[in-house]
């Protein structure tokens, strides 16, 4: 039996450590992330360097047909090493990393400086291309690739779980015709984005975020969003069209809404434990450079994803404007 003294401090702590755990349980639940686990993953990596993360990718005995394929921006190419390292360290290798750069940031007005380390990773295929804004990281690798190919689109500010390319590869193989994703969003009836509450996150109410892990079954979404990855594959698209970039100057930075449009397969986003999330050592850095806070504007209107959404309004299946 404990002491008087243990058990005081035990009644003493018990409540933060419920508190705590509590606290933790909500993050997940609104937010996809499983603090702990993401903790220990960020420390798991921060240990390992590209090199020797490279030299595994290289060894592997077989690897996944999916190709990754992201950009980034001149501010942030220096801190790609974070989303690269989740990205090798995976149970299922990718076929290989696609990085399109372009070679000056209409965005930032700034020349791409890549590191030599990067040039030296086997997984990592480089290729100069035009700025397209956001649609960098997917355009020209759709140009690239073979009509088949799995083509897994991410953000360049998040560490993935080290099962992401083998659940998607599982969930693929079963649905080729599907558009997969981590996280979506179901279009408003009235075309407009707003704010998430935390009522219309909970209920998961349009056009709050369907995150992967509250989910038991595959849902159906208009819109994946790329920060939390999607798969999808060359033949989903015209080429034409996604290349060309007509309409309003807002369809250049919602690349997600854009893509998701243009996508002719049903989009759905498939159950898991967890999402990806930014690097809790690096989290200002990346807060600070968010294209979404760009995107944002004065909210209702103004917001670009309402502009988006709006300007294609005759390509949303599952929410939208519906007929009488």
């Amino acid at each position: 039996m404990p002491d008087a003294s243990a058990m005081t401090a035990i009644l003493i702590l018990l409540p933060f450590a419920l508190l705590a755990g509590l606290a933790v349980w909500l993050h997940h639940l609104f937010e996809g992330e499983w603090l702990p686990h993401d903790l220990l993953r960020e420390w798991h990596l921060s240990r390992r360097s590209l090199t020797e993360l490279d030299a595994a990718w290289a060894a592997a005995p077989e690897r996944s047909e999916i190709v990754i394929t992201l950009t980034t921006t001149p501010s942030r190419i220096g801190l790609l090493k974070h989303t690269l390292r989740s990205l090798l360290d995976q149970s299922r290798p990718p076929a290989r990393i696609v990085l399109n750069v372009p070679g000056f940031s209409l965005r930032e007005q700034l020349p791409y400086q890549i590191p030599p380390e990067l040039h030296a990773l086997r997984a990592l295929e480089i290729r100069r291309s035009e700025d397209l804004g956001p649609g960098t990281k997917l355009i020209p690798t759709l140009a690239a690739e073979a009509p088949d190919t799995p083509l897994l689109v991410l953000d360049d500010d998040r560490i993935y779980p080290k099962w992401l390319v083998a659940c998607y590869e599982a969930m693929a193989a079963r649905q080729p015709d599907y558009a997969l994703t981590m996280g979506g969003w179901v279009v408003p009836a009235d075309l407009t984005d707003r704010f998430t509450t935390i009522r219309s996150n909970l209920l998961m109410q349009p056009p709050a975020p369907i995150r992967a892990p509250r989910l038991k079954k595959p849902r159906e979404v208009d819109v994946m969003l790329g920060v939390f990855s999607y798969l999808v594959r060359p033949r989903f698209f015209d080429l034409a069209e996604i290349s060309a970039l007509e309409g309003p100057e807002a369809l250049r930075y919602v690349d997600d809404v854009r893509t998701s449009a243009l996508c002719c397969a049903p989009k759905f986003v498939i159950p898991a434990p967890s999402l990806s999330f930014v690097p809790w050592s690096k989290r200002r850095a990346f807060q600070s450079t968010r294209l979404g806070l760009f995107n944002r504007g004065m909210g209702g209107g103004t917001r670009h994803n309402t502009v988006a959404i709006q300007h294609y309004a005759d390509r949303w299946r599952v929410g939208g404007p519906k007929a009488p």
